[in-house]
C-alpha cells in the first residue's frame, strides 16, 4: 500500500505542476495583456493632452505674436508723433496763449511756445515725418514744417540754418537746423508750434501738453 500511495503521489505531483505552471504562465500572460493595454491607453491619453498642450501653446504664441505687434505699431506711432524736445535746453521765453505786445502793448494770441536759444542751437525734429516745409514764411522767418502721423505737424520758425529740404525724410531726433532770428523777432529763439489737420483746416495745440522730456 504505501508503494503503491508513493506511486500514485509520484504519478500526481508532476500533473500538478504543470497544471499550476500553465496556470501561473496564463495569469502572467493576462496580466501583462492587462498592463500592456493600460500603457496603451496611457500613452493614448498622453499623446492626446500632448497635443492639447501644443495647440494651446500655439494659440498664446500667436497671442503673444500678436500683442507684440501691437505694441510694435504703438511704438512706431509713439515715434511719429512730435513728443520730443526741440532743444537741447528748454528755456521757455514766452509761452503758448494770451500774451502782452511789448510794443504795441496789447493782449495778443501766441500760437506757440518760445525757447531761448542762439544762433549755434541745433534744432531737432521733435518726432519722425516728412519735411513739409523748409523756407520763408512771412513774419516766421526761416521755418521748417515737419508732417507726423495722424495729421500732426511741428513748425520750427526763426530760424538761422536749415539742414533739411522739401521731402526728406527725418527722424524724431535727427538736427533740421539751427535757431536764429529771422522774420519778425526780437532776438535769438526758437518759435515752436504743434497743430494737428482737422476737417481741412490746422488746429493749433499748445506744445506743452506734447512735449516729453
Amino acid at each position: 500500500m504505501k508503494f503503491k500511495n508513493l506511486d500514485c503521489t509520484i504519478k500526481i505531483k508532476p500533473f500538478f505542476i504543470v497544471i499550476f505552471t500553465w496556470g501561473f504562465l496564463a495569469y502572467m500572460a493576462f496580466q501583462y495583456h492587462c498592463q500592456h493595454k493600460q500603457l496603451r491607453d496611457s500613452i493614448k491619453i498622453y499623446d492626446t493632452n500632448i497635443k492639447l498642450y501644443q495647440d494651446k501653446l500655439d494659440e498664446v504664441i500667436e497671442q503673444h505674436n500678436k500683442m507684440f505687434d501691437v505694441c510694435d505699431s504703438l511704438i512706431q506711432i509713439m515715434d511719429e508723433l512730435p513728443l520730443g524736445s526741440p532743444l537741447d535746453t528748454l528755456e521757455i521765453s514766452s509761452n503758448y496763449g494770451s500774451r502782452k505786445n511789448r510794443e504795441t502793448q496789447k493782449w495778443e494770441y501766441h500760437p506757440g511756445m518760445d525757447f531761448s536759444a542762439d544762433w549755434r542751437d541745433t534744432v531737432y525734429a521733435t518726432g519722425a515725418g516728412i519735411i513739409e516745409k523748409s523756407g520763408h514764411i512771412s513774419g516766421y522767418g526761416r521755418t521748417i514744417v515737419i508732417s507726423h502721423t495722424s495729421g500732426y505737424k511741428s513748425k520750427y520758425a526763426h530760424l538761422t540754418r536749415y539742414f533739411v529740404r522739401r521731402g526728406d525724410t527725418v527722424k524724431r531726433g535727427d538736427p533740421i537746423g539751427t535757431a536764429g532770428n529771422t522774420g519778425y523777432s526780437r532776438g535769438y529763439h526758437l518759435h515752436y508750434e504743434v497743430m494737428r489737420v482737422h476737417n481741412g483746416y490746422n488746429k493749433i495745440a499748445n506744445p506743452k501738453e506734447y512735449i516729453i522730456l
